[in-house]
């Protein structure tokens, strides 16, 4: 054979060798491809967690809008986790998929602090940073928040902006003191309380309103209430009591 038709021979070789490469890759690709549409690497099971009093776990299911049977390699985790936390009530969604084909949807609920009651009296249920979780239908009964006095608010999920105070001083109240008031509002030296009888308490300017709310406390328990007009703790260890004519 002469050195001509050797080198021929292993050019043929070496494109045949290349056509098979091309070949397997190809082969490969599209058994790769069908196995992610396969059964084998579909949505067999959605496990949920988080799920409590305001957001059942059908809630869930359907705001993830992930169905069964569904290739996992076409489920999006970031508009998944969108749609949840979308939803009022949830404040964190995490979204998870293991290739056996579990989808894992793990959330964090919201937790009510306040009542926001505009000047028409509506009612809305807010969390401790101003988001509206839910109306308050006018003939319902009362929720066992403390009440604070807001200008409006808007659709559910939205954020009422400029009363984290009221929220911090509303957080502070413990049950048995929230009987004593009728609603927080804003004046232009802090937070008053308006309690039951038409006295007021003013809680002042603060990052914590734990130590007003004890102090207030303690005066409504130890003082003749008679005539109470004022109780004014926004300076908690020196409170003073003022009264006015029964």
């Amino acid at each position: 054979m002469t050195g001509g038709s050797v080198e021929r021979e292993r050019g043929w070789l070496r494109r045949l060798w290349w056509l098979w490469l091309v070949l397997l890759l190809a082969g490969l690709g599209g058994l790769g491809w069908a196995a992610t549409q396969s059964a084998l690497l579909d949505v067999e099971r959605i496990e949920v967690e988080g799920a409590g009093g305001n957001v059942t776990e059908a809630e869930i299911l359907a705001a993830a809008g992930i169905r069964l049977g569904q290739p996992l390699v076409e489920l999006d985790l970031a508009a998944v986790d969108a749609r949840l936390t979308a939803v009022p009530w949830i404040a964190e969604a995490t979204v998870s998929r293991s290739w056996s084909g579990t989808v894992r949807l793990r959330i964090l609920e919201r937790s009510a602090v306040a009542v926001g009651v505009d000047p028409e009296g509506r009612r809305v249920l807010l969390d401790s940073v101003g988001a509206v979780l839910e109306e308050v239908p006018m003939a319902a009964p009362e929720p066992g928040f403390t009440r604070i006095r807001i200008d409006g608010f808007g659709p559910t999920g939205s954020r009422i902006q400029g009363i984290a105070p009221l929220l911090r001083a509303a957080e502070a109240v413990p049950s048995d003191l929230g009987a004593w008031i009728v609603a927080l509002t804003p004046t232009g030296d802090g937070i008053r309380a308006e309690l039951v009888g038409g006295a007021v308490a003013e809680f002042g300017e603060s990052d914590d309103y734990r130590d007003q709310v004890r102090t207030l406390a303690t005066v409504l328990t130890q003082v003749t209430l008679t005539c109470l007009r004022e109780v004014d703790v926004s300076i908690p260890e020196n409170p003073v009591v003022r009264r006015g004519a029964c």
